[in-house]
């Protein structure tokens, strides 16, 4: 899945911007070269070349599974990819991109988790860490890594580090 809804996880790194919300009313469509369907185990996979894309939502992965859970709306989808990729374009019109190893995307709890090598961008700045959630309705992401050696990586645009000290009124006068 090609940066499942990590569109999202810029909100931190970007104030108040908010995922589109227009996406999430859209149909979702799959679009691969092989798929298999487990109807007992409620299980879908799509192999090769796979594109999912639900609004502005664009995700590219070598291998997708879904899950329904017997709930409609409530399907959970995970990309496997080297990398799986999301795209998706916030309601103030700047785009998010993100990548991993495996992106998991719960439809209906919008929930997005990114593992292995994950990376999440938007404009100049990006995070990364080796497990990156993104709870779309909280606005909230944690960034972790594992091992001594590791640790999660952010960069934040100039302008965004020059604006830290000041007051969130002071912020608008600029």
């Amino acid at each position: 899945m090609r940066n499942v809804n990590l569109a999202a996880f810029a909100l931190l790194l970007c104030g108040g911007v908010s995922a589109k919300e227009s996406d999430f009313a859209e149909k979702v469509y799959v679009d691969a070269v092989k798929q298999i369907a487990e109807m007992q185990d409620n299980r879908v996979t799509f192999s090769e070349d796979v594109i999912i894309t639900q609004g502005t939502i664009k995700i590219k992965a070598d291998k997708v599974v879904v899950i329904r859970s017997g709930e409609k709306g409530a399907e959970v989808m995970t990309a496997y990819g080297k990398p799986a990729t999301f795209f998706q374009i916030l309601d103030n019109g700047k785009p998010v991109n993100a990548h991993g190893d495996s992106i998991r995307y719960e439809l209906k709890n919008r929930l997005v988790t990114i593992t292995g090598n994950g990376e999440l961008k938007q404009e100049d700045s990006q995070v990364n860490g080796d497990l990156i959630r993104y709870d779309i309705v909280k606005q909230k992401m944690i960034a972790e890594s594992k091992g001594e050696t590791n640790r999660v990586k952010t960069v934040f645009l100039p302008d965004q580090v020059e604006n830290f000290d000041k007051p969130a009124d002071k912020k608008q006068d600029k």
